[in-house]
């Protein structure tokens, strides 16, 4: 029996037994919360589903876990599993190759927010401390013929172990797969690993041949004599959902400047995804979230692009993670190298740094020009640091990153609060926009890149798959203004869009409707997927019938 005990096998086994009872809590209790009337026997049902679970994580460490990286990558497995465990079953994240993306994108201020003491004890309970008895494990010496035995062993009583619930109880297991595919992305180090293998896997294919969209755009107002030179803001929103908006029917007054705002549309939609990473280039690329491959985005040109070569001049100014490749090729800045105390900590700033630079931009230009504002927004979990105290409106709200300090209400107070901030942001660019419509032909376009959980199916923040995320992941509020009258003939108001919601809107929408704000025409416009085309077109119309 010492013997036995002493092969790398049985560490593996004792490590996965391990792993699958303290780190796969969220899992677990979607297991036991099954209520399926296929489940006459819900203890023998749980003890499939256990075999089954033990099975499969034994199964991929045992061909990951090999000769002398055997202890090294349970210990990184260990670790892993911890942290993941804690995220899934806190704020019902699912691990997925887009959410390791936006984990590895991660700036030191956002991983700052999500350090709490729960964590950190899970961490080190189940994870370091376990780790140490990995690295002091006696392990037998092998030779190569035993070792492989060995292993072969393992691996058939790995394979045993999935076979025999899927036969002996394919029914109900087969049935519990089906109607929760969401545990997948649960079963902790299963789905990093499965996950980190796909991103390695497109990380070493051979980068696309670059691609020119938009090669023939030009500026089709740009020489008309007298004309004053467009400017043009696009506020590109962080987290904010559609479901809190009182500009869509919200019950809380979230949005009380811009309500006051004349000229201004607001529409609410699908976002492309439902995490920053896929959500922010897939909105400004052509192809839309169907035609969306983050490999190949960096690869070709966006609306920014676009922009430029039509005569624009284009300026990203970002506070949030970075534009994920959409400002390679043109002028960006981040605010957090200013340095205003006022707005601005060590650590981050609030988003009214953005019209600072803002203002700073439109006593420069004197051309055609495109300014992308991309904000913090309601980045959480610590939606009490995206606002200062003066818009604690709700109250009282989650003054914690940790929600387990907080009741569901405190913390849509807190989320709440950020919507006001951004209310308040989203008018304060405008009022600046505003001060110099004598000078430029200025317009506004505020459109969220994703939604946000807050406790609804007990999920919270994002970046569920998008098959399974609930619509408050996926609705986002799109926003569009103008100082001019003129512009209330292609879109503002009643008149032409018949009612301030339109089915259908998305993402998808986005580029082509940018295009037709800019004036830019190109073969790769779309003028079905244009939302004020309809009221371009019944405004050329009246005109010529004059």
């Amino acid at each position: 029996m010492k013997h036995l005990i002493r092969k790398p096998e049985a560490l593996i086994f004792l490590f996965c037994l391990w792993v699958m009872l303290t780190s796969n809590d969220a899992y677990w209790r979607v297991v036991a919360a099954n209520d399926s009337a296929d489940f006459h026997n819900g203890s023998t049902f749980i003890a499939a589903i256990g075999i089954l679970t033990l099975g499969l994580i034994s199964l991929v460490m045992l061909l990951l876990a090999l000769g002398a990286m055997t202890r090294s990558i349970l210990i990184v497995a260990l670790m892993g599993s911890a942290a993941i465990g804690y995220f899934t079953s806190e704020f019902g994240v699912l691990i997925d190759p887009s959410m390791l993306i936006n984990a590895f994108e991660t700036d030191t201020a956002e991983a700052a927010d999500l350090l709490t003491t729960p964590l950190i004890v899970k961490f080190l309970l189940f994870g370091v401390l376990p780790a140490s008895v990995v690295w002091k494990y006696p392990l037998e010496r092998r030779r190569i013929p035993t070792a492989l035995r060995d292993r072969t062993i393992a691996l058939l009583l790995a394979l045993s172990m999935i076979a025999g619930p899927l036969y002996f109880s394919q029914k109900e297991v087969v049935s519990f797969g089906r109607n929760h595919r969401e545990a997948q992305y649960m079963i902790a180090p299963i789905n990093a690993i499965s996950s980190g293998i796909s991103l390695v896997r497109d990380a070493f294919e051979t980068p696309p041949v670059y691609k020119v969209v938009g090669a023939d755009a030009v500026h089709l107002s740009a020489d008309l004599e007298g004309r004053r030179p467009r400017v043009h803001a696009l506020i590109l929103g962080e987290t904010a959902r559609a479901a809190n908006f009182s500009l869509g029917g919200y019950s809380r007054s979230t949005n009380p400047e811009l309500q006051q705002q004349s000229n201004l549309l607001y529409l609410s939609g699908s976002s492309c995804g439902t995490a920053t990473a896929t959500s922010l280039p897939c909105m400004l690329t052509l192809g839309g979230r169907t035609g969306f491959e983050r490999s190949e985005s960096r690869y070709q040109d966006n609306l920014l692009d676009i922009a430029a070569r039509s005569g624009y001049s284009v300026y990203w100014v970002d506070n949030g993670n970075g534009c994920k490749g959409l400002c390679d090729r043109v002028d960006h800045r981040d605010v957090h190298q200013i340095g205003l105390q006022s707005i601005c900590s060590e650590d981050a700033c609030y988003d009214e740094v953005l019209i600072h630079e803002l203002s700073k931009l439109l006593q420069q230009v004197s051309r055609d020009t495109l300014i992308v504002l991309h904000q913090m927004g309601s980045h959480g979990p610590a939606y009490f640091r995206r606002y200062p105290d003066e818009f604690r409106t709700f109250v009282p709200d989650c003054r914690s990153q940790n929600f387990g300090d907080c009741s569901i209400q405190e913390i849509v107070n807190a989320y709440d609060n950020t919507i006001r901030y951004t209310d308040h942001v989203i008018a304060a660019a405008i009022e600046v926009l505003n001060a110099e419509s004598e000078r430029f032909d200025v317009s506004l376009t505020y459109v969220s890149d994703h939604g946000e959980s807050l406790g609804e199916h007990n999920l919270f923040l994002h970046g569920m798959p998008y098959k399974l995320a609930p619509e408050e992941q996926k609705q986002v509020p799109f926003i569009t203004w103008s100082a001019h009258q003129d512009f209330q003939d292609v879109g503002m108001g009643s008149r032409c869009l018949g009612t301030s919601e339109q089915p259908g809107i998305s993402h998808d929408n986005l580029f082509h409707t940018e295009l037709g704000l800019l004036d830019i025409d190109t073969s790769v416009y779309d003028s079905q997927l244009d939302i004020f085309s309809g009221c371009r077109a019944a405004k050329h119309l009246t005109a010529a019938s004059l």
